[in-house]
């Protein structure tokens, strides 16, 4: 039988309009979120965001082009900027800049239209099947076979081709999806390449192959975290048998695009693309240090509820986020890392040879 891709099914209506929030995600209830449905700026709002602007595109250059030499000369000014969050109107470029994926892109002309228009994936029905489960309430990606679901299946699909060994698990949708939302379809498949293939941070890929190798370890690294850093808490895991693998899934494989605040995932976002995965360990310590002594008192199944379901005044980024960076865990994640691979004998790259298998787990239709 003849394979179908998406152009070959028929787009589907508009969905009726809804009132939506600053970043294009239909609310459910308008007056629910700090970050609902958008309000005009104060004037002093306004001037300091444009202070902000006028900051960036100083430091960054016309296009990028001073961003790597004020990097170089700078360091710590732009990772106290990154901390404090990249503007929304620079977002995508910034982005693009850290991850080191603007490199790959210009170093690789029309690689991309060839992997998108050229090329079969294996994984074609399994990328259009999972489409509609992405940001299903954010406008862009509502309507069904529209643009942005034409988008984000060309980005998948192009990945995995690029990357057979890899090619296509449902997580990465999240991931492709957050990026689709601030540059186009190149910039975002190039940038997924960066993160995956380790352009300048460590390679993501084994969050998505096999076994889930990388996962493994970091929940190895992330349970002995706990244990240092929350005595209590962790004997009370302990005690209820509840281990990360219960609820950080999607903190790792998403990098917290998956189900927190949008707000909150583009401000982590920011600081991951920067300084790395730690974020990722620093954002879930500060999480249950901030839950710690509600989280302490509950039994097994109200345990489980509340750590996939925060409650909001945990999740705003100017409480979070200060009490994350305050947590040290470099040089820890390290020793962790080097115990972790010990124990089993042999280094996570050896998962690179083995056949991958979808892993659907813990996202729900």
């Amino acid at each position: 039988m003849e394979k179908k891709q998406i152009d070959d099914y028929e787009v589907g209506p508009i969905p009726s309009p809804r009132p939506l929030d600053r970043f294009g995600f239909a609310k459910q209830d308008v007056n629910s979120s700090p970050e609902g449905i958008s309000r005009g700026k104060s004037k002093d709002e306004f001037e300091r965001e444009e202070r902000r602007v006028r900051k960036w595109r100083k430091m960054i250059g016309v296009g990028g082009s001073d961003w790597k030499q004020y990097v170089r000369r700078k360091p710590h000014v732009v990772k106290r900027r990154v901390r404090k969050g990249i503007p929304d109107c620079l977002r995508g470029l910034v982005w693009q800049l850290i991850s080191g994926s603007r490199d790959l892109l210009l170093m690789n002309p029309g690689v991309y239209e060839q992997l998108v228009i050229y090329e079969t994936s294996a994984s074609e029905l399994d990328i259009i099947r999972d489409i509609s489960r992405t940001f299903p309430s954010h406008v862009f990606f509502q309507q069904r076979h529209g643009p942005g679901q034409r988008s984000l299946y060309n980005v998948l699909k192009a990945y995995s081709v690029y990357d057979r060994d890899v090619g296509y698990v449902q997580g990465m949708g999240f991931v492709a999806g957050l990026l689709l939302l601030y540059m186009s379809e190149e910039d975002a498949f190039w940038l997924l390449v960066a993160l995956l293939k380790g352009a300048v941070h460590s390679p993501m890929e084994g969050l998505y192959m096999v076994g889930l190798p990388l996962v493994q370890q970091y929940f190895f690294q992330f349970d002995h975290l706990v244990k240092e850093h929350l005595p209590k808490l962790w004997e009370h895991f302990s005690d209820e048998m509840i281990n990360p693998s219960m609820y950080a899934s999607q903190w790792f494989i998403t990098v917290f695009a998956y189900s927190f605040p949008f707000h909150l995932a583009l401000r982590i976002w920011d600081v991951f693309l920067f300084e790395g995965v730690k974020i990722v360990f620093k954002v879930g310590l500060a999480l249950l240090k901030y839950c710690h002594d509600e989280l302490v008192k509950l039994p097994f199944e109200k345990l489980i509820h509340a750590l996939r379901n925060f409650p909001e005044h945990a999740m705003d980024p100017d409480t979070l986020l200060p009490m994350a960076y305050s947590i040290k865990v470099a040089k820890r994640l390290e020793e962790l890392k080097e115990e972790y691979e010990k124990r089993n004998g042999k280094a996570l790259k050896s998962a690179e040879s083995t056949v991958k298998q979808n892993h659907s787990e813990g996202f729900s239709s």
